[in-house]
């Protein structure tokens, strides 16, 4: 589907174009512009080449699944391809759908196969408000992307209050859980990050004013959603500190209550030692051992086996192995 939109001076905000008035429309250098392709049939994407004669580079980067964020100056028009959050994103999994935006002098192309929140809003900001068009495309530009990475703050507020449940987490689950947890969210933030990252980059090279189709009066609004992007990736950075610092503090817990238990174990171990000795040299059937025919032999190597079981834990006590107090 395609949403044509247009501005001028003598008609104002105008919309229900079919795909046949293109040409006409930007034929006008008074006139703005924006066509919103909304999953296109083949048909339709077609008009990008045959009207706006875009470079097939950049027709391909819509369709490519694989992108990061860019952006490409190819003279008469600036293409940029960005990530909004998807609807369905959390702090166990973000993910994201792309847009690709088409800027030139008079006109803005949006091409999307999903649905997208930010076009939606744009859109229906300019309908309450047509004068905002009447700034340029640029104007519209801003007001896409700028809705777009408000939707990142939110998604960061979700990872924050992931980042506690994990904290609390990390004293009361099991290590399985816990790893589990930890290391979806982290994968989730790295994603974030890398995102946030390269868009910041392309809103860097905006603010620039690198691309003559960016007004100065736009560079202001860019650079607002600059600074969002700056606060989003160092959020994520600090998350990601914070993150890598609980998990070290779990797997901390984790190796000391084995090495509780391996310590406890040990001592058993260290116990039966003696124990075990005594058993064996009397378990021998050698037929000339006095205390096998003692009459109080029995008893006697009972005695002193809890008498060295006792010393040795005692001994142990005092040396602070059970938690007591050190000799």
């Amino acid at each position: 589907m395609i949403t044509i939109l247009s501005w001028s001076t003598d008609e104002g905000l105008k919309e229900g174009f079919k795909p046949a008035d293109l040409p006409g429309l930007l034929a006008r250098a008074d006139r703005v512009v924006w066509a919103d392709f909304s999953t296109p049939t083949k048909e339709e994407a077609a008009l990008l080449t045959s009207v706006f004669h875009f470079h097939p580079l950049s027709i391909e980067d819509c369709d490519s699944r694989r992108q990061h964020p860019k952006i490409e100056d190819y003279h008469d028009y600036v293409f940029l391809l960005v990530h909004g959050v998807h609807p369905d994103s959390s702090a166990r999994e973000f993910r994201t759908r792309r847009l690709s935006l088409f800027i030139g002098r008079n006109y803005l192309v949006t091409f999307h196969r999903d649905k997208s929140r930010s076009v939606e809003y744009a859109m229906e900001a300019l309908r309450r408000n047509p004068r905002v068009m009447s700034e340029g495309s640029d104007s519209l530009l801003h007001q896409i992307l700028d809705y777009q990475v408000d939707q990142y703050l939110v998604v960061l507020e979700n990872f924050e209050k992931k980042l506690d449940e994990i904290e609390d987490h990390i004293f009361a689950m099991s290590s399985r859980e816990v790893l589990t947890d930890v290391l979806a969210f982290k994968r989730s933030l790295m994603r974030l990050r890398r995102i946030a990252g390269y868009q910041r980059d392309v809103l860097i090279r905006l603010v620039r004013r690198e691309f003559p189709m960016i007004d100065e009066r736009s560079v202001y609004g860019l650079r607002d959603v600059q600074d969002h992007l700056v606060r989003i990736t160092d959020l994520a950075d600090t998350y990601r500190e914070l993150v890598s610092g609980a998990l070290e503090a779990h797997l901390s817990m984790v190796s000391q209550r084995t090495n509780d238990i391996m310590r406890v174990l040990t001592v058993v171990s260290t116990l039966f030692i003696p124990l075990t000795f005594l058993v064996g040299v009397y378990g021998m059937n050698f037929d000339h051992m006095p205390e096998l025919r003692w009459r109080y032999g029995y008893l006697l190597t009972w005695a002193v086996m809890i008498g060295v079981a006792g010393g040795m834990y005692l001994y142990f006590r005092r040396r602070g192995i059970f938690g007591g107090p050190r000799g």
